[in-house]
């Protein structure tokens, strides 16, 4: 089934299916409005809201972690928010302070266009 906002990269679509490959092997669970909650083989919890380039990068970003950040309820699980690998989200990633990322335990997850993912952790660049 077609996603609403397009399959292609950039787009969100694109960007779900390779987050949920990627995870596969993961048990999920239910967490709230998250696109993707699942817990990894080494007993690690991810939340994951998923989002793509559209004409409004930044009010895309803002409302994903909005969502990650009105989500949070556990306070071990590891919160990432996924995105296209673009100049206009890396743009938009450099405005976020490190230290908020790491007050957040928020994670990057970004998306190649060959589907490829790069986790970034709080402590990491990107």
């Amino acid at each position: 089934m077609a996603h609403p906002l397009g399959d292609q990269f950039p787009r969100e679509g694109f960007v779900q299916a390779a987050i949920e490959r990627h995870f596969s092997a993961c048990e999920r669970f239910e967490a709230g409005y998250a696109d993707l909650a699942c817990v990894d083989e080494a007993g690690q919890r991810w939340v994951v809201e998923a989002k793509g380039e559209t004409s409004d990068t930044g009010l895309d970003f803002r409302t994903g972690l909005g969502q990650l950040i009105q989500g949070m309820g556990d306070p071990e699980a590891r919160y990432a928010l996924a995105m296209p690998d673009t100049p206009k989200f890396a743009g938009q990633r450099q405005r976020v302070p490190e230290w908020v990322r790491e007050a957040l335990s928020l994670h990057w997850i970004l998306v190649s266009e060959d589907g490829e993912l790069t986790i970034a952790d709080p402590l990491g660049s990107g």
